[in-house]
């Protein structure tokens, strides 16, 4: 059977941003040696693997522009970012949703364009400085921080109902996943 795993640790390596660069037992496996479940043996499975590579956790910094004349970029190519709950995935469909809408509204191809970039950069570009700070996975690190890595066994002992909802929310409002406000949005295609 095919698995796909990720091990996600901090580490000075891969600054040429290589994302086929082969990874190594020792740089991570010491970090899983003692996760054995009923159900799975980790360090077992990573043993295993046919194969292992090491990649980058990389973003850019925000463009100026991503339009010139007839051509725009769209997605990873207008604002790559650090791939954190779906985020990229999510900036690209809104992404796509508004230049769809906008090359629907307007008859001339670069002021469509034009028109995409105003109203999908500066949310785009916020979403990207956001996941340097306070990326939707920060209750993690939050609790890390509060428990000192010792178990909990319970969340609410750790972080309020409400604390929990206000981080999430805080990420949805500016990745544009806030539900109320998709609601009133007005449609574009």
């Amino acid at each position: 059977q095919l698995i796909n795993w990720v091990a996600e640790i901090q580490s000075p390596r891969n600054v040429i941003q290589d994302w086929n660069l082969g990874g190594k037992l020792e740089d991570f496996l010491p970090t899983y040696a003692d996760w054995h479940f009923d159900w799975l043996d980790v360090p077992e499975m990573i043993r295993n693997a046919e194969q292992i590579l090491e990649y980058p956790m990389v973003d850019r910094d925000p463009l100026p522009q991503w339009t010139f004349g007839r051509v725009t970029l769209v997605g990873d190519a207008a604002h790559p970012m650090y791939p954190r709950g779906g985020n990229g995935a999510g900036q690209g469909i809104l992404d796509a949703r508004t230049l769809a809408g906008c090359l629907r509204q307007q008859h001339d191809a670069p002021a469509a364009l034009k028109a995409y970039e105003a109203a999908r950069m500066e949310a785009a570009n916020k979403v990207v400085l956001m996941n340097r700070s306070a990326p939707p996975d920060t209750i993690l690190r939050v609790v890390h921080e509060r428990t000192g890595d010792k178990p909990f066994a319970r969340i609410e002992d750790v972080m309020s109902p409400a604390e929990l909802i206000e981080f999430s929310d805080r990420y949805k409002r500016v990745a544009g996943f806030d539900k109320d406000a998709l609601r009133q949005r007005a449609s574009l295609v």
